[in-house]
């Protein structure tokens, strides 16, 4: 029978139709995530606001520019909400998951693209860094940025200039992300090692190819050098020497085993742990068997450096899960592509066993993708840990803003005010936001749940109290009036 046309150029585009759907699904995922689950904003994306706020002032912090200047943009241009607030940590997420697929792409086969991809992109660890509106997100981006294009240049790929460039680039801003530059030197190394990366990189016919890269390298770079030359606090910081006053070894090796190996879910570094399930686990395990039974290739030399590199850094600070994302993806990977190919050996010339190797592939890996999206869901929205974790007052006082339109004081605890300082700062509404309880700079004085137990009521009478029923301390604002 003669195939219909619409067939086969469904046929010819499967893929790119697959790998455009993922993408889609993943957006989708990380924007519902952002909104309803956990749908609010924890101590730590309100401690990177405070960051943002202050690239107003003549000082400018040049740890995770990027960032913070996207953040600061957005919130200039669209106002604050928690959406806008989460918008840059979704765009890089979303920058990371093309450049993960393009590198699955040009290491593996499409079919076990496809599906790693659909497990990476329904994995909890993932979504909830995407909607995570801290700097942690930038580990994912740049680690698959700078994997890509390296691999684009050893491949040989067309614009191996543009691909330089992109390197370097990568590169250089990675590095005003703190630890980067030990990731960056330690790849730098495994090139080095490795004979036929090496040998690309040195040879005589590429020595000139690389001083475009090299100046765009020093030009980004030079703002970050004169910033530690100035003030020698943002080489402290990017080096990470602050956690070695209070290194904690055992606690923090106790920590990492909780955020992977745990089987009760517990909140860590409000994220539920395990970031992932023993069936993951299992495959990720298995990829590295077979990453060291190639050991002596140019991807384990880079994973395998990647890792081992990581591993202290990660004992110092065991918050950094986000390092290790993109190795682990790849190991995910590889242990599919070794799953299949080990069934498929025992099956050579079977056709019937092979299919039905692959329907029971596909079905594991289906209820490991609706398990994971189950797991996120319930798991910030019913845990009590996680849903307390996030805070929604910013919607409660938007909420009030636009029933009692007036000028208002907000009294807050010094650790919430960067959330309100950035919505007085580009919010129309007339805020004025402060820590001292005994100032009165307006008639209607809004007062925080935290802050109310420091403030003297005596000239104030209470004429509302703003309520949630997400947190268990339910009263979240009260309204005074000026007596």
């Amino acid at each position: 029978m003669k195939r219909e046309p619409i067939n086969l150029l469904l046929y010819r585009w499967r893929y790119a139709i697959g790998y455009t759907a993922l993408i889609l699904v993943f957006m989708l995922a990380i924007a519902l995530a952002g909104l309803y689950a956990p749908g609010g904003l924890t101590q730590s994306e309100i401690d990177t606001l405070a960051v943002t706020h202050s690239l107003g002032s003549t000082t400018v912090n040049l740890v995770n520019l990027p960032f913070h200047g996207l953040q600061l943009l957005i919130l200039k241009l669209f106002g604050v909400s928690i959406l806008t607030i989460k918008l840059p940590a979704m765009l890089f997420a979303v920058g990371a998951i093309v450049a993960i697929f393009f590198l699955l792409r040009r290491w593996f086969k499409p079919n076990i693209t496809i599906l790693a991809m659909l497990i990476m992109a329904t994995t909890g660890q993932l979504i909830f860094l995407a909607q995570s509106a801290t700097t942690q997100i930038l580990y994912v981006f740049y680690s698959a940025l700078i994997l890509l294009f390296a691999s684009l240049i050893l491949q040989k790929a067309q614009k191996p200039l543009l691909w330089r460039l992109a390197l370097a680039a990568s590169v250089a801003l990675s590095i005003y992300t703190p630890y980067f530059f030990y990731i960056n030197a330690g790849l730098l190394i495994a090139a080095f090692i490795h004979p036929r990366t090496r040998y690309h990189i040195l040879r005589r016919s590429q020595r000139l190819n690389w001083l475009g890269a090299g100046a765009l390298f020093v030009l980004l770079v030079s703002p970050l050098v004169l910033g530690i030359i100035k003030d020698t606090t943002v080489l402290h910081e990017l080096a990470g020497l602050g956690y070695l006053s209070s290194l904690d070894v055992l606690g923090n090796i106790k920590t990492l085993l909780q955020t992977y190996f745990w089987v009760q879910p517990v909140l860590v570094n409000d994220q539920i742990a395990p970031i992932f399930d023993f069936t993951s686990l299992f495959i990720i395990v298995l990829g590295g068997l077979a990453l060291f039974r190639h050991r002596y290739t140019a991807r384990s030399y880079v994973i395998t450096g990647w890792l081992l590199l990581t591993l202290p850094i990660l004992i110092i600070d065991p918050g950094l899960v986000a390092l290790v994302v993109v190795p682990l993806f790849i190991l995910l990977a590889l242990g599919i592509e070794t799953l299949l190919h080990e069934w498929y050996k025992l099956f050579p010339k079977n056709p019937y066993a092979r299919s039905f190797g692959l329907i029971l592939a596909v079905g594991l890996i289906g209820i490991m993708v609706f398990s994971g999206i189950d797991r996120f869901m319930n798991g910030y929205r019913h845990m009590p840990e996680a849903v307390g974790n996030s805070s929604v007052d910013l919607v409660l006082l938007k909420q009030h803003l636009a029933q009692r339109p007036a000028k208002v004081q907000i009294i807050a605890t010094e650790a919430e005010l960067p959330l309100y300082h950035i919505y007085a700062r580009f919010s129309k509404d007339e805020v004025i936001v402060t820590s001292d309880v005994s100032e009165r700079a307006s008639t209607n004085i809004l007062v925080s749940h935290a802050a109310r137990e420091q403030l003297n009521r005596d000239d104030l009478e209470l004429t509302a109290i703003i309520t949630n029923d997400r947190s268990a301390d339910g009263d979240r604002f009260y309204l005074y009036k000026v007596k």
